[in-house]
């Protein structure tokens, strides 16, 4: 396994393949949550969970989910959100970000998760002892680098990719797509009275700060409203 996180520690931002849209989605959706994730004090590990020759692949979303709520319920990590590409390598692989961090009033304390504990669990409930967890690094490069391998390598048909998924409920409280959506639209019709105004377009960049903001916890002006994302609430409206 270190081999393989050196690769992605050797990875470089100026890697830029022909992604299709699913990948370019894929990648959207993990940056952002790795970001917001980062921006509100959020322990994170990647993970990758197998299935065993024999096991039945179709069972691992399911049995992820039996394997938090043992995470959640024995080692007392409650409310544990994640990402999670599942592919059908070998008999079927999740790879994995579970992201944790104290609830209100409660005492800080490390997200950690013995590896030997993980695999007696995934072994009881998934009959497959074969684990990997590591913590993630954060920041901008560690972000970016691991979001573009995990896309890269994971979603698309060569290597047998299933689907993604993650908790956008328990995240965000809202969908990333179609929030995203509409800053988009809002970024591209001011580009259109700009263009029309003999002006200078605004640079993606913008769209892209605009969003973090949004994902940081700031308010912004969405359409005619200013809304702020609340931790647990989702948006709500912003009094400025």
């Amino acid at each position: 396994m270190g081999d393989r996180y050196r690769s992605i520690q050797g990875a470089t931002d100026n890697q830029k393949p022909e992604w299709s849209r699913k990948q370019k989605r894929g990648y959207h959706r993990i940056r952002s949550l790795l970001f917001f994730w980062e921006s509100h004090g959020y322990q994170v590990h990647w993970v990758t969970l197998s299935t065993a020759d024999g096991g039945d692949g179709s069972r691992l979303t399911y049995n992820h989910k039996r394997l938090r709520q043992r995470i959640e319920e024995r080692l007392g990590y409650k409310q544990v959100e994640y990402y999670q590409v599942r592919t059908a390598e070998g008999n079927g692989v999740l790879h994995v970000f579970w992201a944790w961090r104290p609830a209100a009033g409660e005492q800080a304390r490390k997200f950690w998760i013995d590896q030997r504990w993980l695999s007696a669990q995934w072994q009881s409930i998934h009959g497959a002892p074969i684990v990997w967890i590591k913590a993630y690094k954060p920041g901008r490069k560690s972000r970016n680098r691991l979001s573009r391998y995990v896309i890269s390598q994971y979603v698309q048909d060569q290597c047998g990719y299933v689907n993604m998924s993650w908790s956008w409920k328990r995240s965000l409280g809202f969908p990333i797509g179609a929030v995203w959506g509409v800053l988009r639209k809002q970024w591209q019709h001011k580009n259109t009275l700009r263009i029309m105004g003999m002006q200078p377009e605004l640079p993606m960049l913008i769209l892209i700060r605009t969003w973090e903001e949004l994902l940081a916890g700031q308010a912004i002006l969405m359409g005619d409203r200013i809304v702020q994302l609340v931790v647990g609430r989702g948006l709500v409206q912003a009094t400025l």
